[in-house]
């Protein structure tokens, strides 16, 4: 009896876990909009080289292996001069760090 009554619970439990972590995971093609917005002027953000050679292109970011995800939000939150401050909410940066992650080398979901 109690295994049928905490089952559902499990179960709802999980999928709002996996609910969490889809939308945690950030948006790679929101993220590359957001990036050729705010960040060409400075960086290089496709892979086909277009935005600016100021700062480290997002490619070279996405495949340092010291640029993990927690470092890149933490960056993009807290950014140091000369970046500026866009005050980016965390669905954003989690939608630029996607961006970034997916130009990885080898990445599977890479954005054209």
């Amino acid at each position: 009896m109690l295994t049928r009554l905490c089952l559902p619970f499990l179960l709802l439990l999980l999928c709002l876990g996996a609910v969490r972590d889809a939308r945690a995971a950030g948006d790679a093609q929101e993220g590359q909009r957001l990036a050729e917005q705010w960040c060409t002027s400075c960086h290089v953000v496709g892979q086909k080289g277009r935005g600016g050679d100021a700062a480290p292109p997002f490619i070279a970011l996405a495949n340092n292996p010291a640029k993990t995800e927690t470092y890149l939000k933490g960056w993009i939150s807290n950014p140091h001069p000369p970046m500026p401050n866009f005050n980016l909410s965390r669905r954003a940066i989690d939608d630029l760090v996607a961006y970034i992650r997916s130009l990885a080398a080898n990445s599977h979901r890479a954005v054209p």
